[in-house]
């Protein structure tokens, strides 16, 4: 398998990684299931920072090292785009640190779930938000990596 094709594999198993904690986030909660819904959302989760950490270190790592090679013009994009990488790292540690303390109150209210409605509904907009930065640096590091190297700099030496 070249470079190539093992990073658009990587690229299609972190999309279906995402796409499995999208897709847990917002399953409906069905009455007395929040528990097991809690834990298939923590699984994604997992799956979902092992990713993201995964991908800033084998994709974006590269990449960004890739624009700053070729345009040094870029490097304040270069800064913003590593700097959204820790804060979406951190994100995903957030969201799932709260999970814990979220099972912990499902447990104490039980049988009375709809108790805890609110905070399960801000975590699933918490959710849907770290997705949607997710695929947004994503596409962030695809335009700048390709203009980077395509970008006409007029007149060089």
């Amino acid at each position: 398998m070249t470079l190539i094709e093992e990073d658009k594999t990587r690229e299609r198993e972190f999309r279906s990684v995402i796409e499995r904690f999208e897709t847990a986030a917002n399953t409906p909660l069905v009455s007395g299931e929040m528990e097991q819904w809690l834990d298939a959302l923590d699984d994604a989760l997992t799956q979902a920072q092992a990713a993201v950490d995964e991908n800033i270190l084998q994709m974006h790592g590269p990449q960004l090292a890739s624009i700053r090679r070729e345009d040094q013009e870029l490097l304040r994009q270069v800064e913003v785009l590593q700097r959204e990488d820790t804060e979406i790292a951190e994100a995903v540690r957030a969201i799932r640190a709260r999970v814990p303390v979220l099972k912990a109150m499902v447990e104490r209210i039980e049988p009375d779930e709809k108790r805890a409605e609110t905070a399960v509904a801000d975590l699933c907009d918490q959710a849907a938000q770290l997705v949607a930065r997710i695929r947004k640096q994503e596409t962030a590091l695809r335009t700048w990596l390709q203009e980077a190297f395509t970008r006409d700099r007029g007149v060089v030496d």
